[in-house]
């Protein structure tokens, strides 16, 4: 393989690389600060008044939109009393397992500050909730998986909490009833769960999903550019290793651009079955993943586009020097192609490729 060709392909393969996993790892929710700044404080304030203003909303309590405030709250200072009111949410918003966890902690570090019949209160909700609590051990064949819980009482609206599991098994305090559990995958038909919670009852359950149903959305990867056919009496010499390379990478581009943008229909499904209905925490998180999985798509479609550029230009300097290279030294002057291709750089994250051509 020639020089240039060799540091072409080393280059875009780690650009790949680099790619393909940049994204990978989004953030999950913290551990309260144990030295909170004076910046993280006055967000905190600033959360907790929000949260407060949601409970006190003139048309009844807003629990779904105050519990992302008060778990910001206690994030940023770590404050008692945003646990007390993130506990209440959990508990009116059925989420039973993280509301004993909760109140808990609150009877253990704020026990004697709190008042008597406060106390009390908490007590009680707490001995309520353990003892009708069910506990439920969920996982999945795969990683990465959103988990959408719909209970239907007998009465009211339906009750809906997301969750997210994973290969390795998670336990969830879920509130007794009849559930409902749609697992979601990307690129993936969803996994269906239904199931009659008992009070107290202990239920394991690992969703799977069926290779023979993935959902491709119709995109068909492009394929890299054919090399041409030889015409009758001409002598073929066989394409150039290196150009073989460049098509190799630009199929490897184009693989995961086509299951990006399969990925990203499903997150835009997924953004919109939660909009309007879902907590705004919930709501923030596939509006996130959504916009992630958009932008690794257009990513990966520019470096198949700069691939297949790239696989054309050499084939044709392949072309030319072969044409050069077989013509007898009596045939006069040779008329080719002078290049040079160069991995480049601009200092603010842009990596690419340099292509410079002299006829």
């Amino acid at each position: 393989m020639r020089p240039f060709a060799a540091r072409l392909a080393l280059t875009l393969a780690v650009l790949l690389c680099s790619l393909a996993t940049a994204g990978s790892a989004f953030a999950q929710i913290a551990e309260p600060k144990p030295n909170p700044s004076p910046a993280d404080v006055e967000a905190a304030k600033n959360h907790m008044a929000a949260g407060v203003a949601f409970l006190r909303d003139p048309d009844g309590a807003r629990y779904e939109e105050a519990y992302p405030e008060f778990r910001k709250a206690y994030e940023n200072s770590g404050s008692l009393n945003a646990l007390q009111n993130l506990a209440i949410c959990s508990q009116k918003l059925e989420l039973d397992g993280e509301a004993i966890e909760y109140y808990k902690i609150v009877l253990a570090k704020k026990g004697d500050d709190l008042a008597p019949e406060e106390k009390a209160q908490i007590e009680r909700d707490l001995a309520a909730l353990q003892a009708t609590v069910a506990w439920v051990s969920l996982s999945a064949d795969r990683p990465g998986v959103t988990l959408v819980d719909t209970r239907t009482p007998r009465q009211g609206n339906p009750i809906r909490n997301t969750y997210h599991i994973g290969i390795e098994q998670k336990k969830f305090g879920i509130h007794p009833g009849n559930h409902k559990l749609v697992a979601r995958a990307e690129g993936m038909k969803d996994s269906e769960w239904t199931v009659q919670i008992a009070n107290g009852g202990d239920y394991n359950h690992e969703f799977r999903f069926d290779p023979a149903t993935q959902v491709t959305d119709g995109v068909t990867p492009p394929q890299p550019p054919l090399p041409p056919v030889p015409q009758p009496g001409e002598e073929d010499e066989g394409i150039p290793v290196y150009v073989w390379v460049a098509g190799g990478v630009t199929l490897a581009a184009a693989i995961p651009w086509a299951v990006f943008m399969g990925l990203s229909a499903s997150k835009k499904s997924d953004y919109d079955a939660l909009r309007g209905t879902a907590p705004v925490a919930d709501q923030e998180d596939a509006r996130s993943s959504l916009k992630t999985t958009n932008l690794l798509a257009d990513v990966f479609l520019g470096i198949t586009a700069a691939g297949a550029v790239t696989t054309g230009v050499l084939l044709a300097i392949a072309l030319t020097s072969d044409s050069g290279d077989s013509a007898d030294a009596s045939d006069g002057p040779k008329y080719g192609v002078d290049y040079t291709i160069a991995p480049m750089a601009d200092g603010q994250g842009t990596v690419g490729a340099a292509f410079t051509a002299r006829f």
